[in-house]
């Protein structure tokens, strides 16, 4: 009966970061308890930039040569989990430039130090913490505790490399994608609806079809047509 229901009623309509304040602050959120993950997993990383984005946010590391791969996603993923469940008060803080300066000279972190020289002057210097442990530079804004964010609305997709600032002359970057949603649902609609363009993809479809292949090889993705495609 659920089914019928949903099929008559069409596909859930998703919240966007435009009309949902609370969606936005969750992923926002996600992103730093990301960041306190992989920095509890592995204690050379260091952090950069962690946005929000459409469906979700990513945060970039630096892991001082190593790279993630896809059984790196399932352990931070578990221990995001255990951080969601201890509900740690999510605390905004605002500091002078003197006093962000040492600490992030105490934690050994380039990029924040980075970061923080290209807030204009006579700006705020503003901190989120998660609990007592961890802390980045931020504007937020963000959820009152961890408690907030459903744990099994949320995943982590893929990685990717990425260069500092865009820049192929700086350090490549370990970049990690994640989605996070408000319910099971709409991380579910989501999905379905993230699997139903990969099917509506041409290059897929024209292959799965036999009507061309793709040579790489060939330079920049040459397309071969077959028979049934020509």
């Amino acid at each position: 009966l659920k089914a019928d229901f949903e099929a008559q009623a069409g596909p859930m309509e998703l919240p966007t970061n435009e009309n949902n304040d609370n969606l936005l602050r969750i992923r926002h959120s996600s992103a730093h308890v990301m960041a306190m993950a992989v920095q509890r997993l592995y204690p050379k990383a260091q952090v950069t930039i962690g946005p929000w984005i459409d469906n979700g946010f990513y945060y970039d590391f630096d892991l001082q040569g190593d790279a993630f791969d896809d059984s790196d996603l399932k352990k931070i993923k578990k221990e995001m989990d255990s951080i969601v469940k201890k509900k740690y008060p999510i605390r905004h803080e605002v500091v002078s430039r003197e006093e962000a300066r040492t600490r992030i000279q105490a934690q050994n972190e380039p990029y924040k130090l980075e970061i923080l020289d290209s807030i204009p002057a006579g700006e705020d210097i503003s901190i989120y913490h998660i609990g007592e442990e961890w802390w980045d530079l931020c504007a937020g804004p963000h959820v009152e505790d961890t408690g907030k964010i459903q744990a099994k609305a949320l995943e982590l997709e893929r990685v990717s490399g990425a260069y500092w600032r865009g820049d192929e002359k700086r350090a490549m970057l370990q970049r990690v994608y994640g989605t996070a949603w408000e319910s099971v649902g709409q991380l579910k609609a989501y999905k379905t609806m993230v699997e139903e363009a990969k099917k509506r993809d041409h290059r897929k479809l024209g292959q799965e079809l036999d009507l061309f292949s793709i040579q790489e090889q060939a330079g920049g993705g040459l397309v071969f047509w077959h028979p049934k495609g020509g």
